[in-house]
């Protein structure tokens, strides 16, 4: 049984409110997917773009950066890389006193220069840990990813440390850390795309990155936001005089069949593929992810 999945998005075209930056539906999907998971065990939907994006598309009021707040079977939770470098020196210095005066000093600004990564590293050691918790008593973590950029620079940084420091607790932190990754069954990576050209090449790219250079073994392409075609070619034949209609219709097919040519794409290279509806609302809130939830259950299914 897969413990973690993160979700990480490509596109531009914005097409839901709240879904994040460039309107990829990362954040819609890994609610989504939570909630889905949710139905068959303990769930934590832990929130990395520190604007708590998921937190308030799931109706849940966060009072700080560490706090979470808990709903029917699933947890929303929030960290950064300070407060897991602060957690850290403080697991490691058990003395509080002299770990506060440690975080306080400016020697300790020069150690965590002269290790580059560091809060990242710890950041993915806690998620992890989380995916560890999740796993022992049969539940699911879902993770929302920051940005694609950061992501991948996120998922490298253990080797990194591991030879930045080739012995003691960091190394043997980095080898848990790389095991983890690399194990499909505990860690896999949902890769959130629109269905435009640039997104799917840049997810495809990413894919790629991800199987041969890191070594990722769990992955699946998510095609958010697919429109049904909705009108036949004699439709479009009666419509020569609704200028302004026929336009957005030509447009809605166009998405269609981009997004038929971008599932062969994902299909040949490998991954599983999982369409998600276009969903035509002026606001995107809870009801609109248990919709989604359902569009995912198929994948929450296979993660029993």
């Amino acid at each position: 049984m897969l413990s973690a999945i993160l979700s990480i998005g490509y596109g531009t075209s914005a097409s839901y409110p709240g879904n994040g930056k460039g309107g990829t539906g990362k954040t819609s999907v890994a609610c989504a997917l939570a909630l889905a998971l949710s139905n068959r065990g303990k769930t934590v939907l832990a929130d990395l773009d520190q604007r708590w994006t998921a937190a308030r598309l799931l109706g849940v009021d966060l009072d700080g950066p560490s706090d979470f707040a808990a709903m029917a079977n699933l947890e929303v939770r929030s960290f950064t890389p300070r407060t897991e470098l602060e957690a850290f020196i403080e697991r490691i210095v058990p003395i509080k006193v002299i770990s506060r005066r440690m975080l306080r000093s400016h020697t300790f600004g020069y150690v965590t220069a002269a290790l580059p990564g560091l809060q990242a590293f710890l950041m993915l050691e806690r998620l992890r840990q989380l995916a560890d918790e999740a796993a022992a008593r049969n539940g699911f973590a879902v993770i929302d990813a920051p940005a694609s950029g950061s992501l991948l620079e996120l998922l490298s940084v253990g080797q990194g440390v591991g030879d930045l420091a080739p012995s003691g607790t960091l190394n043997r932190l980095a080898r848990a850390v790389d095991e983890f990754l690399r194990d499909p069954r505990r860690f896999g990576v949902l890769l959130v795309a629109r269905p435009e050209r640039l997104a799917v090449r840049e997810a495809l790219e990413v894919l790629a990155t991800l199987r041969d250079e890191l070594r990722l073994g769990y992955v699946v392409a998510i095609l958010n936001g697919v429109p049904d075609p909705l009108l036949s070619s004699s439709d479009f034949a009666k419509m020569h005089r609704l200028a302004a209609h026929r336009r957005l219709a030509l447009q809605r097919r166009a998405t269609s069949e981009l997004a038929v040519r971008a599932h062969k794409r994902f299909e040949d290279s490998g991954v599983e593929v999982i369409e998600l509806p276009m969903l035509y609302t002026s606001e995107f809130a809870r009801p609109q992810i248990e919709i989604l939830a359902t569009a995912l259950d198929r994948l929450a299914y296979k993660q029993e």
